[in-house]
């Protein structure tokens, strides 16, 4: 409800306003996220339920060879083999001291400062037993979260990863940019990002919404997809002006830890890696 001078602003008179504003093809007015109390709550039997788990790290870098993970934040909740996701249930978050100052750009990007970290451990017995029920695991960029999460915790048991960037077929789905603030925006909502508990309760959202061409759900499409054959190309002394064609396509510049080489690299289903490759040689390695 909000106050002004000599008049009261109800929700239900908020929400009428947002909708009017809505249909009127001139604005768009997009929700605070609210945790919801569940997704669906229809009967199915509890044998047909599976655990997922939404995974998100924040770190004081992007190379999980020098850098260090100094959050970790999950999110469990309840989902079926058809996509639909049902109640969400308990959450771990913790920090970790990385043993270094975290840099000043970190700090604005995610709020986590020195003194938050500092002298904090997250205990390894306890993500193992977080994580003990759960059938999948999720992150919104798998490739970086599972990196720096099994370098913090080697001794978990292993698990199956999804990634809810690469899984899914944004761009056919007519959303331009993987980033998860953006697909939340298309899903008319906005959050408080870069911190790890909300960045999982948002991308559980996301997941649970219908994707806007196809007319799936947006977790059976990873789920399916999850399941494909999938190549890691990299692409080594690349030209630096070709820096912005590789963004755009959706690579990621990422730093090798066996032999510290750094080079632009894209996940690639089976079917289109000869593709890819084609459009490497054709448009980046041209000379």
């Amino acid at each position: 409800m909000l106050w002004g001078c000599d008049y009261i602003v109800t929700n239900q008179k908020l929400n009428q306003i947002a909708e009017q504003l809505n249909k009127s093809n001139e604005y768009r007015v997009i929700r605070k996220y609210i945790k919801p109390e569940f997704y669906n709550d229809e009967g199915i039997s509890s044998n047909t339920k599976r655990i997922g788990v939404f995974l998100d790290v924040e770190s004081t870098g992007l190379s999980y060879s020098n850098n260090k993970l100094i959050e970790l934040g999950m999110v469990k909740f309840e989902y079926t083999e058809d996509g639909r996701i049902f109640r969400l249930l308990d959450e771990f978050n913790g920090y970790q001291d990385p043993k270094v100052s975290i840099p000043e750009h970190i700090t604005k990007l995610t709020g986590i400062t020195n003194d938050m970290v500092v002298g904090q451990h997250i205990d390894e017995r306890k993500v193992t037993d977080y994580l003990r029920e759960v059938d999948l695991v999720i992150a919104h960029n798998a490739q970086f979260d599972r990196a720096f999460f099994e370098t913090t915790f080697p001794n978990t048991p292993p698990k199956a990863w999804a990634c809810s960037m690469n899984d899914i077929s944004w761009k056919d789905e007519d959303i331009s940019s993987f980033k998860l603030e953006y697909i939340a925006y298309r899903y008319n909502f906005f959050y408080e990002g870069h911190r790890a508990i909300i960045d999982c309760l948002a991308g559980i959202h996301i997941l649970s919404q219908t994707l806007h061409v196809s007319k799936e759900l947006v977790l059976k499409s990873l789920l399916d997809n999850s399941m494909q054959l999938r190549f890691l190309l990299w692409a080594v002394n690349s030209p630096y002006d070709c820096k912005e064609l590789f963004k755009e396509r959706g690579y990621r510049s990422i730093t090798r830890a066996d032999n510290d080489i750094k080079a632009w690299c894209i996940e690639s289903p089976e079917d289109e890696v000869s593709a890819e490759i084609k459009y490497l040689r054709s448009d980046i390695y041209t000379v």
